[in-house]
């Protein structure tokens, strides 16, 4: 169950790099309409076709977010981690999330109301612009994915995963992940079973080291040269 949290945006230093265009008075606006809530692994923070009220900034913990398909099918098409803004194309559309964003270890997010965001975007240019080159970010990097699922065999894409965990998810190596196995197939776009036959194969060629949730890379270079080689 999420628990509610005090905090105050005049004051917090973990809330997006967007917020900096912020005046007081704009930030004390934000702070009155925010809620922080805690959540458990696991826990559901919004539901892809469910209404769109809010935008969520995550403060601590790790977020994994992804489309959900026929036949209980997921593809992960990103995380947020903090002090990440998700950002949701519904809120200026048809008011519906396109998908769904889930805890993946106990994890603090702000939630703040989209009319409020929405008000700060017509009189803020400063705050629209960076707003609008995180949402920028945001499409390049799906772009990338794409690129991925659709022009490289299985072992480049599984390699494209095992370097974004180590780089930009939890940005060491060795790394330390609550994510299961279905996770990682779900990121690179196969099953279960293909990830982990290629996760066997990167370990029996001395590319990586798994103990239990600890994954080691151990020859970058050659995980690279796969990713590029697809």
């Amino acid at each position: 169950m999420a628990n509610l949290l005090e905090a105050n945006c005049l004051l917090c230093r973990q809330k997006s790099d967007v917020f900096n265009h912020l005046n007081d008075n704009e930030l004390d606006r934000v702070n009155g309409c925010r809620v922080s809530i805690k959540y458990h692994q696991g826990e559901v923070i919004f539901k892809q076709g469910s209404p769109c009220h809010e935008f969520v900034c995550v403060t601590s913990g790790l977020v994994k977010i992804y489309l959900e398909g026929e036949g209980d099918r997921k593809i992960i098409i990103g995380f947020a981690r903090p002090v990440d803004y998700i950002f949701v194309p519904g809120a200026f559309s048809d008011k519906r999330h396109h998908f769904t964003a889930v805890a993946c270890e106990e994890t603090t997010a702000c939630l703040v109301e989209v009319d409020i965001i929405q008000e700060l975007l017509r009189s803020n240019q400063q705050f629209a612009s960076g707003f609008l080159t995180k949402i920028s970010e945001q499409s390049i990097r799906l772009f990338d994915q794409l690129t991925s699922f659709t022009h490289k065999q299985m072992p480049g894409r599984m390699a494209d995963v095992l370097i974004c965990l180590a780089q930009k998810i939890y940005q060491s190596n060795p790394f330390h992940t609550s994510l299961s196995r279905q996770d990682l197939a779900d990121m690179s776009g196969m099953t279960k079973e293909s990830a982990i036959r290629i996760l066997k194969t990167f370990k029996d060629d001395q590319l990586i080291n798994t103990e239990g949730n600890t994954i080691e890379i151990l020859n970058m270079a050659m995980l690279e040269t796969i990713s590029r080689n697809g």
